[in-house]
């Protein structure tokens, strides 16, 4: 098993249809994003948005090679997701501030997330109102890492 850094390849550039395909995916959740809040006028800065994806898949990669081939998951790509927006804010709209939307996005994805996961597994989401606020609280204000917001995901489904 390979064990030094140029063992390896370097990572490339995403192939545009991975792109295509990953943006059409969320698109679905910021249309129904859209539809939920009302606001409509959203735009995607697609250089900061590219970033998040090559992250994403970077981060799929390193699940591969450190966890002996373990795909990484949709509870983590979508927490992945949700921390790259925050960070990264790639959503803008004149009617809001950046920070607030993006929040909102993020909180938006990580419960449609968990939505999905849990239909999906036969599982059930145990999240309450006071949790869904303090998380909007610490997306806004606090430093909130990506191995968190993964290990909230798993833990908020059961």
């Amino acid at each position: 098993m390979p064990n030094r850094p140029q063992d390896f390849p370097v990572f490339s550039k995403l192939d545009d249809d991975l792109i295509k395909s990953l943006k059409e995916k969320f698109n679905r959740y910021l249309s129904g994003f859209s539809r939920s809040t009302g606001i409509q006028d959203i735009t995607t800065f697609d250089d900061v948005f590219y970033e998040i994806l090559e992250r994403i898949e970077k981060r799929r990669v390193y699940f591969h090679i450190f966890y002996d081939g373990c795909k990484m998951g949709e509870l983590n790509e979508g927490a992945l997701m949700c921390f790259w927006i925050l960070k990264l804010a790639p959503f803008f709209s004149p009617r809001i501030s950046s920070n607030v939307l993006n929040a909102k996005i993020a909180m938006f994805l990580f419960n449609s997330m968990l939505s999905f996961v849990a239909k999906k597994t036969g599982r059930n989401v145990n999240i309450s109102s006071q949790i869904v606020k303090d998380l909007y609280y610490s997306f806004r204000f606090r430093d909130v890492s990506k191995e968190s917001i993964m290990i909230l995901a798993e833990s908020l489904i059961s």
